[in-house]
């Protein structure tokens, strides 16, 4: 198997600042995915693992759960609450980790992260990124808020459509007709059905 290097273009990134810490999880989250590849067994799960939690630690979901589940947020109890996150967080995990594969198994050394700057609007910082697969490009933009413990992400923008608002619309769909356990339910499949996809051979 080949190496996976990983080259990270930043443009005038700030130690501390928003684009630092969307940098950081990059690398992290790369590392992670390269020991992924390459080991089988309890070590190709600690390595996911390892992936996820660098995720975790720049996307808020319970900022997240809360805007996509908009006034029904208020009208739950705390335990469907947590039920209702840990979902999500569980399905916006596994498609992100998706998105940084690009499908592409193990030549993951053709993908690259370029982090064009950031801008401030309104009460957010926006950290403008290029992924780079071959002759693929996509454009994903990090909405950041300054938290007492660091940066921490609260949408993520792919090629002008917003996460939140695309789960904000799914979960107003199913809840128009059925039940929050319905929601969870349908996140729980998404999530399984991503998981999946990742223990298929990789391509070439």
């Amino acid at each position: 198997m080949t190496s996976i290097a990983v080259a990270l273009i930043v443009a005038a990134v700030q130690p501390g600042s928003a684009s630092a810490a969307v940098q950081h999880t990059q690398e992290k989250v790369r590392s992670s995915l390269n020991a992924w590849f390459k080991s089988q067994g309890p070590a190709r799960a600690r390595a996911r693992e390892q992936a996820r939690k660098a995720v975790g630690e720049l996307v808020d979901f319970d900022a997240l759960a809360r805007s996509t589940l908009g006034k029904k947020w208020e009208e739950i109890k705390p335990a469907d609450r947590s039920r209702y996150t840990a979902a999500l967080k569980g399905a916006m995990e596994a498609n992100y980790l998706a998105k940084m594969r690009q499908g592409k198994g193990t030549d993951v050394e053709r993908i690259r992260t370029e982090i064009i700057g950031e801008e401030q609007q309104g009460s957010h910082t926006v950290v403008h990124t290029k992924v780079h697969s071959g002759e693929d490009t996509a454009a994903i933009d990090y909405v950041m808020e300054k938290r007492p413990k660091g940066w921490r992400a609260v949408d993520v923008i792919t090629e002008g459509v917003s996460l939140a608002e695309t789960y904000r619309e799914q979960v107003a769909k199913i809840l128009a007709k059925k039940t929050l356990n319905d929601v969870i339910a349908a996140l729980d499949r998404k999530r399984k059905t991503l998981e999946a996809d990742e223990n298929k051979p990789a391509e070439g």
